[in-house]
C-alpha cells in the first residue's frame, strides 16, 4: 500500500500550490477563447473613464450641451420671438371708387419680452445647464455600477473555472491511481467505472465553467470595448451610511425637476402665438387728387390681453411634464433605499457565512487528509471516498466564492451610495 501514498498525496492541491504563471486558456477543454489581458497597471478608474467615453448614451451629453447653448442665446436676445417686415398698400381704386387717394404703411415689427419672462426664461437656461451638468455626473456613476459588475461576475467565472480545474485534475490523478490498483488486483473494476464516472463529471463541470468565463469576458469586452482588465478590483468600503441629495443619479433626477418647473413658469408667462409687439415704420398717404402726398411715423404697440382658455393646455401640459419628473425622481429615491437595505444586508450576510466557510475550508482540507489516509488503507471504499472529497471541495470551493462575494459586496454598496472608484 505504502507505494501508492506519493501519488494519492496530489490529490488535492489547494490553490496556493499552482505555479503563478500558468494559463489557463492554454488547457481549454473546448477551444473558443475570447482573449483578455489582465493588466497589473490598469486601474478601475482607468476602465470606467475609457467605458464612459465609448459608452453609446455619451452622444446626448453633446446634444443636451447644444439644447442649453441654444436655450442661453434665447434668453440673451433683446427680442422676444420672430421679428417681421410689414407693408400695407391702400387703393381706393381696388373697392370700385376712383377718388385716387391711396396709402402705403411699411415698418419693422418685433416681438417683445413681457413682464418677468426675460427672466423666466434665463431661469430655464440654467437649469439646464446645471441638469447636463449633473446628468454628465449621473451617467459616469451609471457606467461605474456596470463595468464593478461585470468585472466582479468576471472575477467569480474565473475562479469558479480555476476550481472546476483543479477538481477535474485530482478525479483524473484518483482515476489513474484506482486503475493501477485494479490492475494489482486491490480494488475491482466496479471502482475503476465508478472513478472514471467521477472523473467525467467533474470534466463537464469543467467545461461549463470554461464557458462561463468566456461569456463573462465578452460581457467585459462588449460594455467597455476593451480587451484589457484591471487585476485588481479591491475596493475599501465607503463610511457613507445613507445616500442623500449630492446621489449622482438624485441630484440628476433633481436637477430634472427644476428644469420643468422653469419651464412650467416660462409656459406660463408665455402667450403662445400671441406675444406683445412694437412695429416701428412709415406711412406715406395721397391726400388729394393732384397726387399730393402726406408722410408720417408708423408706430403700433400690440399687447395680448385674455386668451387664457387658449393658453391653459399649454401650461398644464408643462404642469404635466413637471409632476412626471417628480414621480420619476420619488420613484428612484426609493428605489435607492432599497438597494441601500440590500446591499446592506447582503454584505453582512456574506461577511458571517465568510467565517463560517473558512472553518468549513479548515475542517474540509483535514477531512479530505484523513479520508485519503483511510481509502489507502482499505478501511473505506472508494464510493464513501468520492462522497467525503465532493463534500470538502465543495467547501472549498464555497469559501474560495465567498471571499470574492464580499468584495463584490463591497464594491455594490459603493455603488449604491453614489461613490466612484
Amino acid at each position: 500500500m505504502k507505494r501508492l501514498l506519493i501519488p494519492l498525496l496530489c490529490l488535492w492541491l489547494p490553490p496556493a500550490a499552482q505555479a503563478l504563471n500558468y494559463d489557463p486558456d492554454e488547457d481549454l477543454l473546448v477551444v473558443h477563447v475570447d482573449e483578455l489581458v489582465f493588466d497589473d497597471r490598469l486601474t478601475l478608474r482607468n476602465v470606467i473613464e475609457t467605458t464612459f467615453e465609448r459608452y453609446p448614451q455619451n452622444a446626448l451629453i453633446q446634444a443636451f450641451q447644444e439644447e442649453s447653448r441654444a436655450l442661453e442665446q434665447r434668453s440673451s436676445s433683446w427680442i422676444a420671438g420672430y421679428p417681421m417686415l410689414y407693408l400695407q398698400y391702400i387703393d381706393d381704386a381696388l373697392f370700385g371708387r376712383d377718388d385716387g387717394i391711396t396709402n402705403v404703411q411699411s415698418g419693422y415689427q418685433v416681438p417683445l419680452w413681457m413682464w418677468g419672462q426675460k427672466q423666466a426664461s434665463e431661469k430655464v437656461t440654467e437649469e439646464s445647464r446645471q441638469a447636463v451638468e449633473r446628468y454628465i455626473v449621473a451617467l459616469k456613476h451609471e457606467v461605474a455600477g456596470l463595468v464593478r459588475d461585470a468585472l466582479w461576475t468576471l472575477r467569480l467565472m474565473e475562479n469558479r473555472r480555476e476550481l472546476a480545474r483543479q477538481i477535474y485534475e485530482v478525479a483524473e490523478r484518483l482515476t489513474a491511481v484506482v486503475q493501477r490498483r485494479v490492475e494489482l488486483g486491490d480494488l475491482a473494476r466496479a471502482d475503476l467505472l465508478l472513478a472514471e464516472s467521477d472523473q467525467l463529471e467533474k470534466k463537464t463541470v469543467l467545461v461549463q465553467a470554461e464557458a462561463e468565463v468566456m461569456h463573462a469576458r465578452k460581457a467585459y469586452q462588449n460594455l467597455t470595448r476593451m480587451t484589457r482588465a484591471p487585476r485588481k478590483l479591491e475596493e475599501p468600503l465607503s463610511p457613507l451610511k445613507q445616500f442623500d441629495e449630492r446621489h449622482p443619479s438624485l441630484a440628476a433626477a433633481s436637477a430634472s425637476v427644476e428644469r420643468a418647473q422653469a419651464e412650467v413658469e416660462l409656459t406660463r408667462l408665455s402667450k403662445q402665438g400671441n406675444q406683445p409687439t412694437l412695429l416701428v415704420g412709415t406711412d406715406s398717404s395721397q391726400v388729394d387728387l393732384q397726387g399730393n402726398f402726406g408722410t408720417g411715423t408708423n408706430l403700433v404697440l400690440q399687447v395680448p390681453v385674455g386668451g387664457d382658455d387658449w393658453h391653459a393646455p399649454q401650461v398644464a401640459q408643462a404642469n404635466l411634464t413637471l409632476n412626471e419628473k417628480i414621480v420619476q425622481r420619488e420613484t428612484l429615491r426609493r428605489q435607492l433605499e432599497k438597494a441601500l437595505h440590500e446591499a446592506r444586508h447582503n454584505l453582512e450576510v456574506d461577511k458571517a457565512a465568510l467565517a463560517i466557510a473558512e472553518r468549513r475550508k479548515a475542517i474540509a482540507e483535514t477531512q479530505i487528509n484523513m479520508s485519503r489516509i483511510a481509502f489507502e488503507a482499505g478501511e473505506i471504499a472508494l464510493i464513501d471516498y468520492l462522497k467525503i472529497q465532493a463534500s470538502a471541495q465543495a467547501a472549498i470551493r464555497d469559501a474560495a466564492e465567498r471571499a470574492i462575494l464580499v468584495q463584490k459586496d463591497t464594491a455594490t454598496y459603493n455603488q449604491v451610495v453614489g461613490v466612484l472608484p
